[in-house]
């Protein structure tokens, strides 16, 4: 063993201690199946009451027409997970976990901007909203009370999403539209995490660089596929609204992806394993949720093959992470499946991790 492995045996001892624990708490594989052949959506709410999860679900209205109390009440599951790691960790690894919670502040300020710009009120906005508790910084009963873009850049003072917003105005004035602002918002917060992985120590930053790095490739692949499909974007814009870090997806990828008419042609243009992972989807339908799904397994699987690795590292808990958000994903879609009374297998389509 090297010494840098004895090193990291020292520092993540605890935080292995603490994720192995979490890591027993998420659904089982049979959980899970019995989750998606559940003769309704009472009874799949009623399993979950024996999970984790039946904590934050006590009090919930679980009466069949909203979904919107329950997805919640998941979110603040996943927010507690990361609070229980962050607490276990300290330096660079610590600020790291912690900003990638904020990308729930980053969604919290994005839907307080729908609202805005909709005239949809604080009563409906709010309760779409997923407070961090002691790791919050957005005073939300302020943001709630504006009526206007400008009244919430000033309601966010020194925060650096006042500067990032502002930067986007002209833009959002002229179209009259929420993507030059939501686009700055990800764009801001992405290259913010990216500096934050950079800053690591040297026996963590390899691996986080390459687990980070597949997420970044998913979301520059995800997002190019929008763009073009979607919004119908120019190649000059598809490269300005895509990230220029990742593991496999670079600059000359982006370049020649948003040039491609269309998106078998983008795809086409992808290195492996996107090219290879994407192109029988495409040729089976080429609906954008499908590719979504596709891409996300990959980042499934490829957690789980972490998690069989050395324990004492950051991937471990970049892993676990990930394993925990694509749970609560399949979860809610699990859900709106009984709701909308869809098959086992067309809820199957949808999930991210395995039964």
């Amino acid at each position: 063993m090297t010494c840098s492995m004895n090193i990291n045996a020292i520092r993540y001892a605890k935080p292995h201690a603490r994720v192995r624990a979490m890591i027993s708490e998420l659904v089982t594989p049979g959980q899970k199946r019995g989750l998606v052949v559940s003769p309704g959506l009472e009874d799949a709410l009623r399993q979950l009451y024996s999970t984790t999860y039946g904590t934050e679900l006590a009090g919930v209205p679980t009466d069949g027409i909203r979904l919107l109390p329950v997805e919640k009440a998941f979110e603040r599951n996943l927010v507690n997970a990361y609070d229980r790691v962050i607490r276990s960790l300290d330096g660079p690894p610590r600020v790291l976990v912690v900003e990638m919670l904020r990308r729930c502040e980053v969604d919290n300020l994005k839907a307080i901007l729908g609202g805005v710009v909709t005239g949809v009120g604080a009563e409906e906005v709010g309760p779409n909203l997923l407070p961090l508790g002691r790791l919050s910084r957005l005073r939300l009963d302020d943001l709630l009370a504006a009526r206007s873009v400008t009244d919430v850049i000033d309601s966010l003072g020194n925060l650096h999403y006042a500067r990032v917003l502002r930067g986007a105005l002209d833009r959002y004035e002229h179209e009259q539209s929420l993507f030059p602002l939501e686009v700055a918002l990800d764009l801001y917060y992405y290259r913010h995490l990216w500096s934050v992985v950079e800053a690591l120590p040297s026996s963590d930053r390899a691996i986080a660089t390459r687990m980070m790095g597949m997420r970044y490739d998913v979301i520059n692949v995800d997002w190019m596929l929008r763009y073009k499909a979607i919004y119908h974007l120019s190649a000059e814009e598809i490269f300005n609204y895509t990230l220029p870090y990742g593991y496999k997806i670079d600059d000359e990828v982006i370049h020649r992806a948003g040039s491609a008419p269309d998106l078998s042609s983008l795809i086409a243009e992808l290195p492996d394993p996107y090219r290879q992972l994407l192109q029988p989807l495409t040729k089976e339908s080429g609906n954008i949720w499908q590719l979504e799904v596709g891409l996300n397994r990959y980042l499934w699987h490829g957690a789980k093959a972490t998690l069989a690795g050395y324990p004492f590292q950051i991937g471990v808990i970049l892993a676990f992470l990930f394993l925990k958000e694509a749970e609560i994903h399949d979860l809610k879609a699990i859900l709106e499946g009984k709701r909308y009374g869809r098959s086992p297998d067309e809820i199957v389509a949808f999930l991210w991790g395995e039964l």
